[in-house]
């Protein structure tokens, strides 16, 4: 099975890079979008990683889209690596789910695995238009354990160890907005309940359900406080 490794999509996660030059030869590697590294932005023109398939007469990212869905078609798996301005834990996100996603994370002992529903997706990620894909999150950007990490999962996929049986399986049922200003109380994969604060100030933003936050305060998602998970029992 031939498997492929993107990094960089978005160029305000160079952590990537490191990990690609850390990864055996044999494993083939992509960068996503050298030109936003380069200039440490997260993007020139548009988001890399909502504009998918892509078009090759478009602007900046819309090429590189483009180019990247014509190179990876021909891998049967496709890990696409990124971090977050937020602390987190290693974690993975699949959208369309299916057996062969749940057995990849399982295979690079994944703890957590999120799924994005279609209509939380914007269906025009990298993960949309590959075979098997999917994107492995971690954070903050400049964590030094970040890339040991992300390398180890990754060289899980080629080791003769057994896949974990337990990994803790979510899926995204909403997004928060902030609606406040203040300290925020909550924490990734912490497990939140109906009438706790959210955000401790002047006015308290609390919330009216249970759920479990993902992505909190991530500066990438402009007046958004986190996404809202729950717990799947079984895939």
């Amino acid at each position: 099975m031939k498997t492929a490794i993107v990094y960089c999509l978005h160029g305000n996660e160079p952590c990537g890079m490191e990990v690609a030059k850390r990864l055996p030869s044999h494993i083939n590697t992509f960068i996503g979008n050298k030109k936003a590294l380069n200039n440490k932005k997260r993007f020139i023109d548009c988001d890399l990683n909502r504009i998918f398939p892509g078009n090759k007469f478009g602007n900046h990212e819309e090429k590189l889209a483009h180019q990247l869905v014509r190179k990876l078609k021909y891998f049967d798996f496709v890990i696409d690596i990124h971090s977050s301005s937020n602390s987190c834990p290693l974690f993975g996100i699949i959208t369309k789910p299916n057996k062969k996603k749940i057995k990849l994370a399982k295979k690079m002992r994944l703890k957590k695995l999120v799924i994005m529903p279609e209509c939380f997706a914007s269906g025009k990620a990298l993960i949309d238009f590959v075979k098997c894909g999917i994107s492995l999150e971690i954070g903050p950007h400049n964590r030094r354990e970040n890339v040991r990490e992300l390398e180890e999962a990754i060289c899980n996929l080629t080791n003769k160890r057994k896949k974990i049986k337990d990994i803790e399986i979510l899926k995204v049922i909403s997004v928060i907005e902030k609606k406040s200003l203040g300290k925020i109380l909550i924490n990734n994969f912490k497990k939140v309940k109906k009438g706790d604060i959210l955000i401790k100030g002047k006015n308290n933003q609390i919330t009216n359900f249970n759920f479990i936050p993902i992505l909190v305060n991530e500066k990438s998602y402009k007046n958004i406080l986190c996404l809202a998970c729950i717990k799947i029992k079984k895939y």
